[in-house]
Order: structure tokens, then C-alpha cells, then sequence
């Protein structure tokens, strides 16, 4: 497709899209609203504008004017699989600079593509975050989950982060280059990666897996911050503490062994249980506010109380020397 500007093209489109209604259809936001929520210049938003109707991809309804346009965008086909962006990426939050016009500002098309990429890759899990195996923080190659000790019916395990990241998938393909070198091929990737971060577009959640696989189970968010500052935090950081205190009360006379692990997350999980993976998920910091979303929050929610549950009572039995009894993690009926 013939453009100008491939990247005013798509910016103005997003911005478009986002003054429909419920039914995606029609739209009043124009030129205007491309300058006021992009940085886009009048003049520039009005070409791609042109563009945008000559290429098929909107249209002027029959009650727009010059004056006061408005634009009909095409029905979506009922067997789609929509990518739900929300309308704060385009306006920003509060006194905040949007995110479409911090990636406009990078001059980049291919990190806009990224961007959208990930949003589509948003599944409806306890993490509401893109898949593990798509894009993730990943633990050192050299320092897996170690057994700290077992005692009772419980294995406390050592894990820790790296913050080196891992990429797979399709999605991926776009931005990687031609080359026989692996090194080479992913030269353009990481950086936009790198970029998303940078402008705060995306940031990484430490969760605990049920193992290091790609299909592994999310168990619980944690919050490394609980394990150097005391002060007050969020629900994920009273469960983070929680768990280090359940931890320490097992060690008992171990206190010299657990010292060995003072940067480590110390996770009390069963015996049974096999060997638990950490992972750092990638979350959008600007989510949109769908049905999808409210179920994931309230899973999350949900498994943020089993295991604050569960780790309050495995302290308080090991204070009563009473290590038989097994976290509960089934969801309340």
C-alpha cells in the first residue's frame, strides 16, 4: 500500500477508531483530535486522513461536513478476532503524554506494530499478561529453583529473576531482520522491546509457576521490593511477606542456611509438588477496561487470598511445631 507516512497512516487511524462508540462504527474525532492526542500537525493529520479514504479504510458518512466530519469505518466480520486497545493509550492519563504519541515521538512504525502485537497477545489468565512463551523476564541460565530444605510436608525453594528476557512466536517475525546470524537477526527486536519499556508502555510482574515449562500453571504474583524495604504496599506485597515470614518460621535452627538466600524469593510449596519456575510477565501499564479484563482481575484476586491463607497458616503452625498440614489451594465453591 502506497503512504506518505506509514506511521501518521496508522496513528491517524488509531485515533479514528477511538472516537467510535460501542459499535465501532462511526467516528467525529479528525485532524483535530490527532493533533490534540498525538502531536500529529494538522496538515500532516489531514493527508493521512486522504490516505485512510482512499485506501478503503474509512469513509465519510453522509452526515459529515468540512466543517464537521465524521467518518464511517468498515463493519467488523463476526468471525474476527478483535484486539481490544484502550482508549487512555490514545488520550493518555491524566496530565500524562499518550502512549501513541510517545511512539509516534520514536519516528518508528514497526514499534507501533509491536505495541498493538502485544495488546493481541493479552490472554485472559490470573496474569492478564502476554503469554510466557511469547515475551518474558527470565530467571539466570545458570541459577534454577534450588531445594533450600524440606521439612514436614513442605519444600522451601529458592528462585530469583535475572532480568535477562526470552521471545518466541510469530509475532516476533516481524520485527526480526534477514540474516544467517542468530545474534543479527534479533538486533531490531530487542531494542524496540527495550524502547516499550523505556517510554512505559509495557513493565514485567514477577509471578511463580507451577513448574519452568511453557505451559506452566501461574500460581501467585510476588514483589521483590518485599525483601528490602518494610514499608507499606500493595496486596502482592503483604502475600510476598507473608510467605518469606512462613519461610522463616519453618527454618528454625537453618536461620545461618536461609542467609545464603537473602536475594532469592524463599517459596513454600508442597512436597508433592514438582519443581516451581519464576517468571517475569509482560503487563501492559494501560489496560483496557473489558469484561476479560474484570475476570482476570478477579482470578487474580482469588489466588492472591488462597496462598495469603495458606502461608498465614503455615507460619502460625510452624510456630506450634506442627509442619503435617498442607496448604489448602482450592478455590473456595
Amino acid at each position: 500500500m502506497e503512504t506518505g507516512n506509514r506511521l501518521n497512516l496508522v496513528t491517524a487511524f488509531i485515533v479514528i477508531l477511538a472516537g467510535t462508540g460501542s459499535d465501532h462504527q462511526l467516528s467525529k474525532w479528525s485532524a483535530k483530535a490527532c493533533e490534540q492526542h498525538t502531536g500529529m500537525g494538522k496538515p500532516r493529520a489531514k493527508v493521512a486522513i486522504v490516505e485512510l479514504i482512499e485506501h478503503g479504510f474509512v469513509a465519510h458518512s453522509e452526515r459529515s461536513t468540512k466543517l464537521y466530519p465524521q467518518y464511517r469505518l468498515p463493519p467488523i466480520p463476526l468471525d474476527s478476532d478483535p484486539i481490544f486497545l484502550p482508549v487512555a493509550m490514545i488520550t493518555g492519563i491524566e496530565a500524562e503524554a499518550s502512549m501513541l504519541r510517545r511512539v509516534r515521538e520514536t519516528g518508528d512504525p514497526l514499534l507501533l506494530r509491536m505495541l498493538v502485537d502485544l495488546y493481541g497477545l493479552v490472554q485472559l489468565d490470573a496474569t492478564f499478561g502476554v503469554p510466557i512463551t511469547a515475551l518474558s523476564e527470565t530467571p539466570p541460565t545458570d541459577y534454577p529453583s534450588r531445594k533450600v530444605f524440606e521439612l514436614g510436608v513442605h519444600s522451601v525453594w529458592a528462585m530469583r529473576l535475572g532480568g535477562s528476557k526470552t521471545a518466541k512466536g510469530a509475532w516476533a517475525s516481524y520485527h526480526r531482520t534477514e540474516s544467517r546470524s542468530n545474534d543479527k537477526a534479533w538486533e531490531d527486536f530487542w531494542p524496540r522491546v527495550a524502547m516499550l519499556e523505556k517510554i512505559g508502555a509495557i513493565w514485567y510482574e514477577a509471578w511463580i509457576f507451577d513448574s519452568d515449562e511453557p505451559d506452566a500453571e501461574p500460581l501467585f504474583p510476588v514483589d521483590f521490593a518485599a525483601l528490602y524495604h518494610q514499608g507499606e504496599g500493595d496486596d502482592v506485597t503483604q502475600l510476598t511477606r507473608t510467605m518469606l515470614d512462613a519461610a522463616a518460621n519453618l527454618s528454625e535452627e537453618r536461620s545461618d542456611l536461609l542467609g545464603r538466600y537473602g536475594l532469592d524469593m524463599l517459596v513454600t510449596l508442597a512436597q508433592h509438588r514438582r519443581a516451581p519456575g519464576i517468571r517475569g510477565v509482560a503487563r501492559m501499564r494501560i489496560e483496557a477496561d473489558t469484561p476479560g479484563r474484570r475476570l482476570s482481575y478477579y482470578k487474580r484476586r482469588t489466588q492472591i487470598e488462597i496462598y495469603e491463607a495458606g502461608y498465614t497458616q503455615i507460619a502460625l503452625d510452624a510456630l506450634r511445631g506442627e509442619y503435617s498440614r498442607p496448604m489448602n489451594t482450592a478455590a473456595p465453591q
